[in-house]
């Protein structure tokens, strides 16, 4: 007890108290991460990541890849093979310097059931038709 500038008489709690009844929690850890690997005689390698946060789907891809042939470019997907196939296209592979093509992903739609990710090889006349083409790299989140 403490007399406070009014004359009253409060009650004080030592602050190393107040710490300790505060829960301390650290926000849970939800991005996956995914190795991915060429297939069809090309080369490369990368890396796939996703996180739904209750609002915000994101998922990022790092690829190290050659360049695409000639009138060609690379295009992300995820895939759900249940309860049937289905491909959504998430956009163009943009070079970032290097051999590094990078691709970031958001939307308000929760895609964590699509657990494939796949990169292909698309051509550029096309554009982004949502057809898929030639797979290069592939790999598969865990559910």
């Amino acid at each position: 007890m403490y007399q406070n500038k009014t004359g009253g008489e409060e009650t004080q709690t030592p602050k190393e108290n107040v710490e300790m009844l505060e829960p301390r929690t650290q926000p849970e850890e939800t991005v996956e991460t995914t190795h991915l690997t060429a297939v069809g005689g090309y080369t490369g390698s990368g890396t796939a990541n996703r996180d739904y946060n209750g609002k915000t789907f994101v998922h990022l891809v790092v690829a190290q890849l050659e360049d695409p042939a000639e009138d060609k470019f690379y295009e992300g997907w995820l895939l759900q093979k249940e309860p049937t196939l289905t491909f959504i296209s998430t956009g163009k592979l943009e070079k970032e310097g290097g051999d590094d093509f990078v691709l970031l992903f958001t939307s308000e739609t929760d895609y964590s059931d699509y657990s494939d990710v796949v990169i292909t090889e698309e051509t550029e006349s096309l554009g982004l038709d949502g057809k898929v083409e030639t797979h290069v790299l592939e790999g598969s989140f865990t559910n």
